[in-house]
């Protein structure tokens, strides 16, 4: 800064220029040195042109040119416009209702691709935002667009025609083999080779009605319970299912008749069984057992003893712990047994409603809609809650809710880490199928929001049942048996979520059959540049809106020449041993069809 004496100083003009510039460009003003005790002092005044040597300058122009007024998008949708500018045009923004739409664009030809399924469906406005190297701005006439994804498989999925089943899929299994053991009761048994749609009844003599189960380490099926002579008895005994043999086998009963349990694969291989009506509804089977395959034997954890509800949601926790976050009838508080001390602990008083749920990563649980009932009444839920057991002071957090209020409902975990919703009912009482949710929801982790799918063509209610399969499907099945005035369904139907129809999917040309916890394994692929996951998810086995042993492990992976080196599970806590499907998914989502393979 130049600070003049108060006394007075001496002003030096150097040099005096004056200059024309057209807008855009620069002019230099050069001067001589001053003397040693004078500063320089620049004096600018800029005055606009005249005529006399420059053009003021002017706003671009700018229009759309496509899409064409009026319509209709689906899947991603590529936007045009055209811009000019005698000084030059700096970029083109596009506007989706009023907001900037992606990043603006800086050469022409301009376009963008817009991904239509990030907005809800209707009536949309479009437009462009042309800049000159001025930083002048027009922006284009609107163009209002109608969004439909409505039936565009990539973005809601697909389903297929209605096969017909011998029985009602109440429980819903899928086998080492790839195959399916559906069942109602114990005369109805079927295995289903669902691909080349074969069936081969396996019956038993114990009445499988309503009862629990889990897959042993070997693949074997282990089923617990079932129905009595009379109303609302529950049976002690225990039977194991042999998909090499399709035959069954009698293990010692329970010490504890049990209608409605849960079983639970524990990470050394036994059985916890928890919950079960006894001789009257309610009258709950409050000790848990533990069955040991190696041995063939029961244990009675009497110090656990804690009467639940019918099919406690029971997971065991990466850190060995087990979880219960409730049941399909009831809400309740969420507690944690430690099998060391047989005590059970308050995680959450709190009271979360969820009439289905699911473990979508490693201690990390998410349920959603109405516990419910026949004996209930009233709307059902929407709402959706989750709960991080990796966290030093986990509590449900609510999420944004689904579109549709269910009860009766089955959530299924996909390859791609998404969650999808299918089936239930608007009314918790579950005998109207006036009230039937046909259309399918698919639920971000990441977001922790919910999509709209594609609509079934059959109601999904009480005894509906939904299982992954190793293509990466959903099977869909069940409703009814003895409950309400809704009919029997005895039919199944497949789910192809969106992520089957937006590419050529990766490809597994080779696998182990088994795989070691903390051991490295090789899968041949030729589409080893493109693939961003590997998960293993084990093998379904669903009733009453509940997968009892789900569990979705993603694992790590290296490339290599000819495929991948994948790392398997270092601990059985975070995978217990068992049968695994290995899914692959590219940069663009789509998974590959899985091999099923043994962790032990």
């Amino acid at each position: 800064h130049q600070y003049l004496s108060p006394t007075g100083d001496t002003y030096w003009v150097q040099r005096q220029n004056a200059a024309t510039a057209a807008s855009g460009t620069s002019v230099s003003i050069n001067d001589t040195v001053p003397t040693t005790d004078r500063y320089n002092l620049t004096i600018c005044e800029v005055l606009p042109g005249n005529g006399g040597g420059g053009t003021p300058p002017t706003p671009p122009t700018v229009s759309m040119t496509a899409p064409a007024p009026g319509a209709t998008v689906t899947g991603r949708s590529t936007l045009w416009a055209v811009a000019s500018d005698t000084h030059g045009v700096a970029g083109v923004q596009f506007l989706l209702d009023g907001s900037p739409l992606g990043a603006e664009v800086s050469a022409a030809p301009y376009s963008l691709t817009w991904d239509t399924t990030t907005v809800a469906g209707g009536t949309h406005t479009l437009a462009a935002r042309a800049r000159n190297t001025a930083g002048l701005t027009t922006t284009s006439s609107s163009v209002t667009v109608t969004v439909d994804n409505s039936g565009n498989p990539a973005v809601v999925g697909s389903w297929s025609s209605v096969v017909n089943l011998p029985t009602v899929a109440v429980d819903l299994i899928l086998l080492k083999n790839s195959k399916v053991l559906f069942y109602e009761d114990g005369s109805s048994p079927t295995v289903w080779d669902y691909v080349n749609n074969t069936f081969t009844g396996v019956p038993t003599s114990a009445d499988l009605f309503c009862s629990g189960h889990a897959l042993l380490a070997d693949g074997r099926v282990l089923v617990v319970g079932g129905y009595g002579e009379s109303h609302s008895i529950g049976i002690a005994s225990a039977e194991i299912f042999d998909p090499s043999q399709n035959s069954w086998s009698a293990v010692p009963d329970m010490a504890y008749k049990r209608w409605y349990p849960t079983a639970t694969t524990l990470s050394d291989g036994r059985i916890l069984v928890t919950a079960g009506w006894q001789t009257t509804e309610h009258s709950n089977a409050g000790i848990p057992e533990i069955y040991n395959p190696s041995t063939n034997t029961w244990t009675q954890l009497t110090s656990a003893n804690n009467p639940f509800e019918t099919y406690p949601f029971i997971y065991q926790l990466p850190d060995g712990r087990l979880v219960h976050v409730g049941n399909s009838e009831y809400a309740t508080v969420t507690d944690i047994l430690d099998l060391t001390t047989q005590t059970w602990s308050v995680v959450d008083p709190n009271v979360a409603d969820g009439g289905s749920a699911s473990m979508y990563l490693p201690g990390k649980i998410m349920k959603t809609g109405s516990a419910a009932d026949s004996q209930f009444t009233g709307p059902s839920a929407n709402t959706t809650y989750v709960l991080d057991m990796t966290q030093p002071t986990p509590a449900w957090q609510q999420t944004p809710s689904m579109a549709y209020p269910r009860s009766f409902c089955n959530v299924v975990t996909l390859p791609d880490d998404t969650v999808l919703v299918v089936g239930g009912e608007t009314d918790k009482n579950g005998g109207n199928i006036a009230n039937a949710v046909y259309a399918a929801e698919l639920w971000s982790p990441q977001t922790q929001t919910w999509t709209t799918m594609a609509s079934m063509h059959t109601p999904r209610e009480y005894h509906g049942t939904a299982l992954l399969l190793p293509d990466a499907r959903v099977l869909v099945s069940g409703m009814g048996s003895d409950f309400g005035n809704v009919p029997d369904e005895k039919n199944a139907e497949f789910y192809s979520p969106p992520y089957l129809f937006k590419g050529a999917r990766p490809t597994i040309t080779q696998a182990p059959a088994q795989i070691g916890y903390g051991t490295n394994f090789f899968v041949a692929t030729p589409d080893t540049a493109s693939i961003t996951q590997a998960v293993l998810i084990r093998t379904g086995a669903v009733t009453h809106f509940f997968d009892q042993n789900t569990r979705y492990v993603p694992v790590t992976f290296q490339p290599a020449a000819g495929g991948l080196t994948i790392t398997a599970p270092a601990d059985a806590k975070l995978a217990p041993p068992g049968e695994y499907m290995l899914f692959i998914v590219n940069a663009t989502g789509v998974p590959s069809v899985a091999p099923i393979m043994q962790l032990q």
